[in-house]
């Protein structure tokens, strides 16, 4: 069956969020054990230093962030960057790039705060930068590196602040995919039954019905209604309709073929739509789908229900959906006049008969 079944949850923002900072605190540790090694094989012994702590930092924000401790994990986060980048600048110099890595702090400020702390945090944020600057400029550099040395610790700093950027960047991509999911899901499948909503199911339709017009193959239109719903609400509460509606459900995706289009139209009203079916067929699919729906009752309260559909079926004649759905519905409409959990076709239906 081709209707779309459970998928996987959507993490929400906040999680996605915090979910980011511990990969960040794990690869930012993992960075900054290679600068201790670069350095120490440099002879920057103050710069070695600097990273062990860096590296004892991240170790302790991201526990923080697994215990959920978040704002002293942020707080401990924006202490080691910032710091790291003052130390790093004043003891080598403004061109040694270690600036750079204030730059990462603004994916997390647009993204994880409002609009208007945002503005606030990033103002700080310039300003540290600039103060950052002014300082290099008058003091810097305290512990310089021979030039060759110094343009390996720049251009190692160069590629760790892109590959940052990339990493996080690729991270709110995949949020950005999940959210798009998110409302995909949202607009094209119900939330009870997790099947095709109405609106999935008429663009489905209509690529089938285009691909069955170019081969020539028949198509058939199923309707399907559950029996005596309103009495199942009224005796045993929504909740419980609720729970018949699911089980439906799945009893006519386990009973249709993988190919077969199968949508909620609405309340307690089923749709599918059978490729490459003629009536004879359609019939014969139907009758199973009746069959698994009527042999498994659904257990409210301990007791079984036992659920029954009443069926109409039309074929499709030159692709017309609405005129096939308008002779469904009028089959649908003579299976439960005649004893309801029926199959009945609308070629044996007079064209007069009307719901």
């Amino acid at each position: 069956m081709s209707a779309p079944g459970s998928t996987s949850p959507i993490m929400s923002s906040a999680a996605s969020y915090w979910l980011m900072l511990q990969r960040i605190t794990v690869w930012a540790a993992s960075i900054d054990v290679a600068f201790l090694l670069i350095y120490g094989a440099l002879g920057a012994n103050a710069l070695a230093l600097l990273n062990l702590a860096s590296v004892a930092m991240y170790v302790a924000a991201w526990w923080l962030l697994r215990i959920r401790r978040n704002k002293p994990a942020v707080v401990l986060i924006w202490l080691e960057v910032v710091g790291h980048a003052a130390v790093g600048s004043l003891l080598l110099g403004w061109e040694a790039d270690f600036h750079l890595f204030l730059l990462l702090f603004m994916p997390m400020i647009v993204l994880g705060s409002p609009q208007r702390r945002a503005l606030a945090m990033t103002t700080l944020l310039l300003a540290s930068y600039a103060a950052l600057y002014a300082a290099c400029k008058t003091w810097a550099p305290l512990s310089p590196l021979a030039p060759a040395q110094l343009e390996v610790a720049r251009w190692f700093n160069i590629a760790v602040v892109f590959g940052l950027l990339y990493a996080v960047a690729s991270v709110y991509r995949q949020r950005v995919r999940h959210a798009e999911q998110a409302l995909w899901q949202l607009a094209r499948i119900d939330a009870l039954t997790r099947l095709a909503n109405r609106t999935h199911f008429l663009e489905r339709a209509a690529a089938e019905i285009s691909r069955a017009r170019r081969a020539g193959e028949p198509l058939t239109l199923m309707l399907a209604d559950v029996d005596h719903f309103k009495r199942v609400n009224d005796e045993h509460g929504h909740e419980a309709g609720d729970r018949v509606l699911a089980q439906v459900a799945r009893a006519m995706t386990a009973a249709l073929r993988e190919h077969d289009v199968l949508a909620r139209w609405g309340g307690e009203e089923f749709m599918a739509l059978l490729p490459d079916t003629d009536a004879a067929l359609g019939r014969t699919v139907a009758e199973r789908v009746r069959q698994a729906v009527a042999t498994h009752p659904v257990v409210v309260d301990g007791r079984p229900i036992t659920v029954t559909l009443s069926f109409g079926l039309a074929s499709l004649v030159d692709g017309d959906l609405q005129a096939a759905m308008r002779a469904a519905d009028r089959a649908l409409y003579a299976s439960k006049h005649t004893g309801r959990n029926r199959v009945t076709h609308a070629d044996d239906t007079p064209q007069t008969l009307a719901a």
